[in-house]
């Protein structure tokens, strides 16, 4: 455990009708092990107890704070909670989540070691509602004791990378915000997107653009409750499309940064996607499914006709792929049904 005064660290927690799990994430982070903590509980218009609940704990615990305000969704949420936040180092926790106890501690002893601007864990998919049966975090933290954790520093083209399942086999981790710790500053620019789902998508690729090195911590020390209800786990509707909105973003971000890779690994990424998404969407909204087809059609384009640079980043099987769904899209679903 540490001792004696150590940097201050601000958790944003983002509430809105969790009253039945909001207990067990608030107490994970007032048991972290790592005690100099700012916590901000953001009551998003929340219609439930939630907001008794967090003036509960302010009332009683000197290191939370409450902001109470209408109901604006996930992002403003967070952005509320970084605008307030006084640390030097800032964290996100979805409030039906929770910690495991050195979740803060391990992340800041290893961002400070590598000298990283910020620290990025695993996470492990729990349905139980008592954390005495989620996750061993004693366990996890005896493997990291005994050295047992694969840890890796990387630069940051890296990180930008390193959110593509293509080009990585644990890209999730470092697509969404609420596994990591980060330096206070990077987010001096970059806020979360209002009203938009898929907003992890659309930021933490600005905020790994501003960084010089990141640190990779392959522990589950972060437990992801599996609850239905939750927005990006429930059946699927138009405003998945938020998804392609991001991707699109960062294709114009990268192509006007010169940062060539990031710009061919969204392009495969929307293609992907976008292949993914007509199946549910194409009857419905037809003038959807046409704009996914051009996302798979622009990536063949760039993959044959842009600069030397961009040139040859599908390779021969997701040409003929991607050629096989424009051409015979009912064909192409038979064949890859498995996939969907």
């Amino acid at each position: 455990m540490y001792k004696g005064m150590k940097p201050l660290i601000s958790v944003v927690i983002p509430i809105y009708g969790v009253e039945k799990y909001l207990k067990r994430a608030v107490d994970s982070v007032l048991h972290q092990t790592y005690t100099n903590l700012d916590i901000i509980l953001v009551d998003d218009g929340s219609k439930d107890n939630c907001p008794a609940i967090c003036d509960a704990y302010a009332a009683r615990e000197a290191r939370v704070r409450v902001i109470h305000k209408e109901n604006g969704g996930l992002s403003d949420a967070r952005n509320a909670g970084i605008a307030v936040a006084g640390g030097d180092y800032i964290a996100f926790l979805d409030s039906d989540d929770y910690y495991a106890p050195c979740f803060i501690e391990i992340l800041y002893r290893e961002l400070l070691r590598a000298d990283a601007d910020v620290a990025v864990c695993s996470y492990e998919i729990t349905k139980e509602l008592e954390p005495e049966k989620g996750p061993d975090f004693a366990a996890v933290r005896a493997a990291y004791e005994q050295g047992k954790a694969d840890i890796t520093v990387y630069d940051r083209k890296q990180m930008l990378l390193n959110q593509y399942d293509a080009l990585c086999p644990d890209a999730t981790y470092f697509i969404v915000a609420w596994n990591k710790l980060y330096k206070r500053s990077l987010f001096q620019e970059v806020r979360f997107p209002k009203g938009k789902i898929h907003e992890d998508e659309a930021t933490i690729y600005r905020i790994f653009d501003r960084i010089h090195k990141g640190v990779y911590i392959r522990l589950p020390l972060y437990a992801y409750f599996e609850a239905p209800g939750s927005i990006t786990r429930e059946n699927f509707s138009k405003k998945r499309m938020d998804f392609m909105d991001a991707l699109t973003d960062r294709i114009t971000f990268f192509d006007r940064i010169g940062e060539t890779d990031g710009k061919k690994a969204a392009l495969r990424a929307r293609a992907d996607g976008a292949i993914r998404y007509f199946y549910p969407l194409r009857k419905k909204f037809p003038e959807t499914g046409k704009m996914l087809r051009g996302y798979v059609k622009e990536a063949l384009y760039v993959n044959r006709h842009g600069t030397a640079e961009e040139q040859g980043f599908l390779s021969g099987s997701n040409q003929m792929g991607y050629r096989l769904f424009l051409l015979f899209p009912d064909l192409y679903y038979l064949l890859r049904k498995k996939n969907f």
